[in-house]
Parts: structure tokens; sequence; C-alpha cells
């Protein structure tokens, strides 16, 4: 029988202690499935957490696509490997991801419903296959907006970040302190960020917080350059950052050298598992310092 994952919700009085104990399984284990787990010590009632089931012996790790194939846990401390992409995944897709050794999955949201759209049921099909989730807000019709620095302005941030923090609520049900990045999708100048970017980025934060009654439920993420989300950061506009695969994008090759992202995308692979393409992506060697901002909901 092959190793898989179940969801957890924690109970008031739980430690993971506890949890582990009860589900014959490590500390360690559980918390090399669930990176954002950062403190043993600081779980909460109602959060969702991945524990690892075991079967019987430790068949090899496939590259395949045989859903019966088994996975190798990963190791505590271990960089997560994950990917994004811009089509709904089903369940085919989710089972041989897996089996190549995808954790994570970044899906998008969007003010209305279209394709690249993360639904409920995509959602609960991507946790039920092991896999945590990430969400990045970009709208995606036509003409690609989020690459124009045109697009950027602090009417656009608050309308965007009502339909963000809407859908994560009342649609997904994603978890409050998991965060919700928004996407700068162009080689953004220092001009263009003092500008419209920087306006945008205030909306945001006007929006979340008008939300949830003054206060943050979600953590504010940028997805860009490394000059992007260096200035954003910087600002305070945003506390979570996803490093964009482009590397000749200002500030991106230093940004990922010195390792100051949470989570950093690439490289773009083609023919993946019935998909025409997916863009790989990577958690931050120290999770403790840079939280990838994923989570789990219940199924």
């Amino acid at each position: 029988m092959a190793d898989t994952t179940k969801n957890h919700v924690v109970k008031s009085g739980e430690t993971l202690g506890r949890i582990a104990q009860d589900n014959e399984v490590t500390v360690e284990e559980i918390r090399a499935l669930n990176p954002d787990v950062t403190d043993p010590n600081k779980i909460f009632a109602g959060q969702t957490i991945l524990i690892p089931v075991k079967g019987e012996g430790q068949p090899e790790a496939s590259t395949g696509t045989g859903s019966e194939e088994a996975v190798q846990p990963l190791a505590p401390g271990a960089v997560i490997t994950g990917m994004d992409a811009n089509l709904p995944l089903k369940k085919k897709h989710i089972d041989c991801l897996r089996l190549r050794g995808f954790r994570f999955a970044v899906r998008y949201y969007t003010r209305r419903d279209r394709t690249r759209t993360l639904t409920l049921d995509e959602a609960k099909a991507l946790v039920t296959g092991g896999f945590q989730l990430g969400a990045v807000f970009e709208d995606g019709f036509p003409g690609d907006p989020n690459k124009q620095p045109a697009f950027f302005t602090h009417e656009r941030g608050v309308g965007d970040a009502q339909a963000a923090h809407d859908r994560a609520s009342n649609k997904i049900g994603q978890p409050a302190n998991s965060t919700i990045y928004f996407g700068v999708d162009f080689d953004a100048s220092q001009k263009h960020i003092d500008s419209g970017i920087t306006h945008y980025f205030e909306g945001v934060r006007e929006a979340f917080l008008a939300a949830n009654s003054g206060t943050l439920k979600y953590h504010i993420g940028v997805y860009g350059s490394g000059l992007t989300c260096t200035q954003l950061l910087k600002k305070g506009l945003a506390t979570f950052a996803w490093l964009s695969q482009s590397t000749d994008h200002q500030g991106s090759k230093q940004f990922k050298q010195q390792k100051l992202y949470n989570l950093v995308q690439g490289p773009r692979q083609k023919n993946v598992c019935e998909l025409d393409e997916i863009d790989g992506d990577e958690t931050n060697p120290d999770p403790v310092k840079f939280p990838s901002g994923l989570f789990t909901i219940p199924v």
C-alpha cells in the first residue's frame, strides 16, 4: 500500500505531539508536509494540517503516471517543490504531478469566474491529492493587463482586493493568516513602482483592512521581479514575495541569490502530466524566516 496523506482539523487543546502520537507518525514528518507550521507549539483550533498515512513497505518513487505508485516522503526542512498553472487541474493531473514530486499548486483568483479561476471543487481535489494550495490574484482578461503599467491604480487595487478577499473567504474557505499574492507580471521600473504599483497595493491593503474590521485576515503578497518585490516589502505594502522566473528583470538575480523570496518560480516545463506547460516553483530553504503562505482547506 502506497504512502498517502489525510487532512486533520486541529481541535481545541490538541498539540502537534499528541496529533503525531495518535497517528503513529513523528512531529518532523507532519512539519515536512506543512512548511507553514514553523513553531510546533503554535497550532490553533480549526487549522487544517496534512498528516502522513503510512502503508506497508516503501516502494521507490516513480516519474510515471500510474496512480498506484508510491511517493517518497519529504525530509524535514526540505525545500518544497510545487507548480502554478492557469488551467484547472483534474484528478489525473493531480495524481501524476504528485508522483513527479510536486507538493503544492498555486492557482488563480479573479473578479469573475474564468477558465483559470480556482474553484472549491478543484481546491478540495488538490488537498485530497496531498497538495497544499497557493493563491494569486490576476484577472487575466485579454491583453494581459498585469503586464501593462497603466493597469495599476489605487481604484483597481481596491476592486481586485475586494474580489480576492471575497473569493478566499466565501468561495474557497482559505484560512486566516495565509497569503494572497497579487501579480505584477512585467519588468517594472522604479518609476512604475513609485507611482501606479504603489497606489495599487495601497488600495489592496485598504480593501483588506475594510473587509475584516480594520485588521488583515490574509497576508498580502506580491508576485513579480526582484526590484518589485524588494520595493513593496520595503514600503510595507507586501509581507510575502513570490519571485517570477524572469531572471533578466531588474533586481531578480540578486533577489534570488540572496534567497529573499517566500516562493520562487521556474523553470517552465512543457508537456507534463498531459498539461501543455506549467511553471515550477519552490519554497524558501528557511521556512521559519520566509514562510510560504501556502494553506489547506477541510475536505
